[in-house]
């Protein structure tokens, strides 16, 4: 039986939803979508999705696949679903893409990037995404601190939930800040994360820049592996799924 597959780029503010996982009685992005989906389409459609982003995480990247047992004008369907959708989900691109292609398994890496607004007050028009830390953060300490986490390390202290038999190990391609202050921006990359990961190494590089924790933590929870070193845990609003990489020829096979 001949099926066509397609491949869609998410953009949403988490702020109101329980991830992206479809869970039965909690509105949640994919289940969200699917439902506009089968509105329009008039059929069931389940989305494959690169990762899965907690309760109020948001992402300007996200990328997930579908097939259908019919061809369909990606351009008309993205517009009929941007149509349909809430405000808070748009259907950034949707294309046809080779069979082979898989949203999750096909990818190179993910970045995500973190935000912490140190200001007084915080605009109205960001406090949906970024943690409030209305202090001084030292922003050499917390830059030397993330380069400790470039490479491949056993991430296990900052994730929690790690089913038994699975490995923590994860590789860091960068880490690395961006200040404009009072805005703070974390920008990490890697081929795959840990649940809870991100917010978790947030977390102790704010206590590093605020002089709770020395810089050189990484390195020494790293070489420990100690389950109770790390407690802080950033809040899901300033994190955000920017860019899923993949390599070129998962995208652009002629598809038939």
């Amino acid at each position: 039986m001949v099926s066509y597959k397609f491949r869609m780029i998410i953009q949403y503010d988490g702020t109101d939803y329980h991830g992206w996982q479809y869970q039965k009685e909690q509105p949640t992005i994919q289940g969200t979508i699917e439902e506009k989906m089968r509105m329009v389409l008039q059929r069931n459609v389940r989305l494959i999705g690169a990762g899965r982003t907690d309760a109020g995480v948001h992402a300007d990247h996200q990328v997930a696949h579908f097939t259908l047992p019919e061809t369909a004008d990606p351009h008309r369907l993205r517009r009929a679903l941007n149509a349909v959708l809430p405000w808070d989900i748009r259907i950034r691109h949707l294309e046809r893409v080779p069979h082979g292609f898989h949203a999750r398994f096909s990818s190179d890496w993910k970045e995500y990037v973190y935000r912490i607004h140190t200001g007084d007050y915080v605009p109205p028009s960001l406090w949906r995404y970024v943690w409030h830390v209305p202090a001084r953060l030292d922003y050499s300490d917390m830059e030397s601190a993330a380069r400790d986490l470039v490479g491949t390390h056993n991430y296990a202290p900052f994730g929690k939930g790690i089913p038994a038999g699975e490995s923590a190990v994860r590789t860091v391609l960068w880490a690395r800040w961006e200040n404009r202050t009072p805005l703070f921006q974390f920008h990490i990359a890697s081929r795959g994360f840990l649940r809870g990961m991100v917010r978790y190494l947030v977390g102790v590089l704010v206590e590093i820049g605020l002089g709770r924790r020395p810089p050189d933590t990484f390195r020494r929870v790293l070489e420990t592996q100690d389950p109770e070193a790390i407690q802080m845990k950033a809040p899901a609003r300033g994190l955000c799924l920017k860019y899923v990489s993949y390599p070129p020829e998962r995208l652009f096979q002629i598809v038939q």
